[in-house]
């Protein structure tokens, strides 16, 4: 039975409309049961907030519209004095986290922020370019993203696939005949920086922009643990507020020229958004401050918890990609899924040891076709956060490499569920600062 078909079947049988919404409930108590008491979360696009955020999440401010712009004169509503404190403050906490001139906050996902960027940076018809999907690009810079909902022309990135970098030389003899509008570096697959310097020194031979999607980097960004995309050369940075920032799901966009301030406020409002959820902004703003307190500390703990990973799989016989360069300097891994079988077969082989993390393509997969991506990504942010460390790396490496080695999952998920029940205190926030160590 479809999972639709048995959400029908349940509606049909409860005898009241109460009793539907105590399914909700019952589903929503499981998930946290499960996912949040017993599993290991590897998913890098994945972070607990702290208990301040997710409070903020459910006030009250939450049910207010939100339509225009900072400022009593700039609202469509009256009454909207404190929520002009509100995010008010959340911008200027936005612009000293990223240590920038302007910011935005209403964006209500990572890939809206690049809907925003690219409507904002390019017109219809024009040719962007960006990283093709097996070198670890993503959706939201492609044909099948904002880039195509907005008319665009995407034209790959070239990409050594020998060592999985930007191969420079070719990308300005492409950019140089092809003269992109835009040159979009967003990657699902981040682990070390970009040529942002040497892009746009090339690209600005024609007046071409660069945007940096920092959907997975911003939680680096911000604690000054990665490039500085806009310092480097990058004309706009967006990010995901969910991800390594560590806040509720949304979007943040921010830039330094003034000249984009009207073009990307107009687009965010009135064209792309209407009421953003003050409940988010609340929670964002809280998760800045954090950021800013404790981010150097937890993003620092992040990579090192990630290298560490990589090394004791690699003892262990699990094949992590890029280990001639250290394999990451960012929240995330990648494994060779081959011995096990498909990435697909052997994500769902670590499910049923309550190990979560998604499969994904790798240089010589083949595109365009489902089922055979080779790639396991894995990402440290929930586990750091839950104040979890080297020794625990080691304990992880261990068992995911039994499960990819033919162990049998089920048998190993009490274990993990009994190890990740250890763990069930979110730090690097101001309740509970940084973990005991």
């Amino acid at each position: 039975m479809s999972c639709l078909a048995e959400a029908a079947s349940l509606l049909d049988a409860a005898g009241s409309n109460a009793d539907v919404a105590e399914l909700v409930r019952d589903a929503v108590g499981r998930n946290a049961q499960w996912r949040g008491r017993q599993c290991l979360n590897l998913v890098a696009a994945e972070s607990p907030t702290s208990l301040a955020a997710r409070a903020l999440l459910s006030s009250e401010v939450g049910i207010r519209a939100s339509g225009g712009h900072i400022g009593r004169n700039n609202r469509f509503f009256t009454g909207m004095r404190f929520i002009d404190e509100l995010e008010s403050l959340c911008v200027e906490l936005l612009k000293k986290a990223f240590r920038v001139r302007y910011a935005d906050h209403r964006l209500m996902g990572g890939m809206a922020a690049t809907l925003v960027a690219y409507t904002a940076l390019a017109q219809p018809g024009d040719t962007i370019m960006s990283a093709p999907l097996p070198m670890g690009g993503d959706t939201s810079n492609r044909t099948n993203g904002p880039p195509g909902v907005r008319g665009l022309r995407v034209i790959d990135i070239p990409y050594s696939t020998k060592d999985g970098v930007i191969d420079l030389d070719e990308f300005a003899a492409v950019a140089r005949r092809k003269r992109p509008a835009v040159t979009g570096l967003g990657m699902t697959l981040t682990l070390f920086p970009l040529p942002v310097r040497e892009i746009k020194e090339i690209v600005s031979e024609w007046g071409g922009l660069v945007y940096f999607d920092a959907a997975h980097q911003l939680g680096l960004i911000s604690a000054g643990l990665f490039q500085d995309p806009l310092g480097e050369g990058a004309d706009v940075m967006t990010g995901s507020s969910g991800k390594t920032f560590s806040g509720p799901q949304g979007g943040v966009i921010c830039w330094n020229d003034n000249r984009f301030t009207e073009v990307i406020s107009e687009t965010i409002f009135p064209v792309l958004t209407g009421s953003h959820q003050i409940n988010r902004v609340a929670a964002l703003a809280v998760t800045a401050s954090e950021m800013l307190e404790y981010g150097p500390a937890y993003m620092g703990q992040v990579v090192a918890n990630a290298q560490a990973l990589a090394s004791f799989l690699d003892d262990r016989g699990i094949k992590v990609l890029y280990g001639e360069r250290g394999y990451t300097r960012t929240h995330q891994i990648v494994l060779d899924s081959r011995p096990a079988g498909s990435g697909r077969e052997a994500v769902l082989r670590l499910e049923a040891a309550n190990i979560i993390c998604n499969e994904m393509p790798l240089p010589w997969d083949e595109t365009g076709t489902a089922g055979v991506e080779t790639g396991v990504r894995l990402g440290t942010v929930e586990l750091t956060r839950r104040g979890m460390g080297r020794t625990e790396m080691e304990w992880i490496a261990e068992r995911i490499s039994r499960v990819l080695s033919g162990g049998e999952p089920t048998a190993m998920a009490r274990e993990v569920a009994d190890f990740a029940g250890r763990f069930d205190i979110v730090y690097y926030c101001h309740e509970h600062g940084l973990p005991p160590r």
